[in-house]
């Protein structure tokens, strides 16, 4: 049990729905509990998504208690038309806090400060002066947070923002455990990461190679062979969201566009009546209300036409010899975070393109929470590769037979790399996912790579089977895991915090809940320490 601790639970927008309640229970175990907001936008003027977040927090909790980043947000506005980058103390950080990933990739870890890696044209641009000096006020304002507090465990439920890639690095030096969640891949089972996912953690290697060396196959094998004859594949703890959503009529679209358009004129009448700092619509770090509607009008024609029988990008599956890829939300922590050298698809795609047989085609799918994100620019890139096909993503409403039907698959950090080696098909990952340690999943370290593993998989010297380190996998994560639905956490959190109204059986099902949430941190103590003793 955790208790007669100092705490630190960090929040951001939605994510911080859960810490308030994980922060109650915490204190009834004599620990002193902190929260660190550590988005810029969400501390500065209060509106529609902020005032059950972090104005929420401010009128529920002792504010002492309450660290933001508003003051180096305020900072950043009052001085970055009249930038000096104190070079000395960004070549300190440098030497202390790139454990994990070097300072340019951290950078890249936030959307307004990588830009020029996604199409998101509401975001104002930044110039790299900007970016530096953003990066040097967060690192200061983290260090003397953490100084002033010296918390025992930092807690916390997600990986995007740059201001978690600082807390990683400066917690790491400092030998202060830092603990996020990332989901298994396996039904519901979440696991402990103490990396921020810039790197496999030792303790589910260890774990894993123990089980590997030991297990008796036919204690496991059923969930695999029951896996294998699963007539979908999906997830269940993303049934209902963006990901499972395959259809997007006229009268959908119709529906969205009168919701967001009253978001956005509130947003825009709260902006003019609460903006005491005089944020302008070209202010570097901030998006554009007007270029934001834009886009999203943009969004809305391109889903529909692009889900639509007029789409002359997609084509329909053949009976064809195929790589599968399936595309990934851009820009998200699943890639800018895990895998920071491979955000650019097109250059994936063009890589693959070159590096195939010459008797395959490449099976590109889009992410169905991406669809209408792009520019349609991109799928026009991409279909004039002649061995190149964009496959039509509501053909299939599952990934089983995409899966199933290809030679293969070829993910960044997606959950489709995992899906294959379950089905015992050839699987090559870019970045850091604890499914990695599975032998028929190949993970690549440049694009030179291909070309032999494409080899591997045309002459049948790919892993020929599975089973065994499949059903290592899943006893490693039944046992090191916790079985919970993030997503479902944050919701009723969110409904408790948003409403006050709860009925009796969803008190008990998010007591629950925040309870399931207090055992996996505990249970991410123990291997933390666990991994530190064994070095």
């Amino acid at each position: 049990m955790i208790k007669n601790k100092k705490i630190l639970l960090i929040c951001k927008e939605n994510s911080s729905f859960p810490m308030f309640f994980l922060g109650k229970e915490l204190e009834k175990n004599n620990n002193e509990v902190h929260y660190f907001f550590v988005h810029y936008t969400e501390v500065l003027n209060k509106n529609n998504l902020n005032k059950n977040t972090y104005f929420y927090f401010k009128n529920k909790i002792k504010n002492e208690n309450i660290h933001d980043v508003r003051d180096i947000n305020i900072k950043f506005l009052n001085n970055y038309k009249n930038i000096t980058i104190d070079t000395n103390r960004l070549k300190d950080i440098e030497n202390k806090y790139t454990n994990f990933t070097s300072l340019n990739k951290q950078l890249l870890s936030s959307h307004a400060t990588s830009t020029p890696n996604h199409g998101y044209f509401f975001y104002n641009s930044t110039t790299y002066e900007e970016n530096l000096y953003w990066l040097l006020l967060n690192y200061d304002k983290t260090e003397t947070l953490l100084d002033e507090i010296k918390p025992d465990y930092i807690f916390d439920i997600d990986f995007g923002e740059i201001q978690r890639s600082i807390l990683n690095e400066i917690a790491n030096y400092k030998k202060i455990p830092y603990v996020t969640i990332d989901h298994s891949r396996y039904k519901k089972f979440f696991l402990p990461c103490f990396t921020l996912g810039r790197e496999l953690d030792q303790y589910f290697i260890n774990a894993y190679n123990k089980n590997r060396d030991k297990i008796d196959i036919k204690e496991f094998i059923s969930n695999v062979e029951s896996y294998r004859t699963k007539s979908t594949l999906m997830s269940e703890i993303y049934k209902g969201q963006m990901t499972s959503s395959y259809n997007f009529n006229f009268w959908d679209a119709i529906k969205l566009l009168l919701e967001k358009n009253y978001i956005f004129i509130i947003s825009f009448i709260n902006q003019i009546k609460n903006d005491e700092f005089k944020i302008g619509f070209r202010t570097p770090l901030y998006a554009n209300i007007f270029k934001k509607i834009l886009f999203f009008y943009y969004y809305v024609f391109r889903k529909f036409y692009l889900l639509s029988k007029f789409n002359k990008y997609a084509n329909n599956p053949k009976d064809e010899k195929y790589i599968y890829l399936p595309l990934h939300k851009i820009p998200e922590s699943s890639t800018y975070v895990k895998s920071p050298m491979y955000v650019n698809e097109i250059s994936l795609i063009e890589a693959i393109s070159k590096s195939m047989p010459i008797s395959w085609k490449l099976y590109v799918k889009e992410h169905q929470s991406m669809i209408g994100m792009r520019d349609l620019k991109f799928y026009k890139k991409v279909k004039k590769l002649h061995n190149v096909k964009i496959v039509k993503s509501n053909f299939y409403h599952d990934p089983k037979p995409w899966i199933e039907k290809s030679l293969g698959v070829i993910t960044i950090t997606g959950t489709s790399a995992f899906e294959a080696a379950m089905l015992n098909k050839p699987a090559i990952v870019y970045g850091n996912v604890f499914y990695n340690v599975i032998s028929g999943i190949k993970v690549a370290k440049s694009f030179e790579e291909l070309e032999y593993l494409f080899k591997l998989i045309d002459t049948g010297n790919w892993s020929e089977d599975n089973t065994k380190d499949c059903c290592a996998y899943l006893k490693t994560v039944e046992e090191l895991g916790t079985d919970m639905n993030i997503f479902s956490i944050i919701g009723l959190a969110g409904k408790k915090i948003a409403t006050n109204s709860l009925n009796e059986n969803e008190e008990e099902e998010l007591n629950n809940m925040i309870n399931t949430l207090m055992v996996f941190y505990e249970k991410a103590l123990k291997y933390y320490y666990g991994q530190q003793n064994s070095y």
